[in-house]
Order: C-alpha cells, then sequence, then structure tokens
C-alpha cells in the first residue's frame, strides 16, 4: 500500500485541477476511500500491512508525467 499525502493533483479526465488531496494505491492501482481506511496510520485497509507514506505537500502529482521533453539525436 502507498500512500501519498497532500499533493496539488491534476486529473483532467476527472475534472480535477490542482486540488490538494491524498491518494491511496494498492497492488499498482489508485483505490478509492474503502481501501484506504485505516491507512491515516500507516496501516495498510485491514491488512496489517506498514504502508508507505510519501510526503507530497507543495508538490505536483500527476500521471504521465514521464520525460516530456526528451532529446533524441
Amino acid at each position: 500500500m502507498l500512500h501519498i499525502v497532500g499533493g496539488n493533483v491534476y486529473d483532467p479526465a476527472n475534472g480535477v485541477n490542482g486540488e490538494v488531496r491524498d491518494i491511496y494505491v494498492s497492488g499498482g492501482k489508485i483505490c478509492d476511500g474503502e481501501c484506504a481506511l485505516g491507512v491515516g496510520a500507516g496501516v495498510g485497509a485491514g491488512t496489517g500491512q506498514r504502508a508507505e507514506v510519501i510526503d507530497a505537500r507543495g508538490m505536483v502529482v500527476m500521471a504521465g508525467g514521464v520525460d516530456l521533453h526528451p532529446h533524441i539525436a
């Protein structure tokens, strides 16, 4: 379980434009609030697993921002 805390989230497909949000990832997929229950304390929802927590306050969180300006020669 991964918990990304307090990032400025951009998700144009869902109309999210820089809102401060927490994001939870489980099994390689973004999950909803149901899977996030109990994660605030760093424990994965009902699994007893510790969640990796990334403090993203003041940072941008978005999908697909991989090497947007390559120089190929």
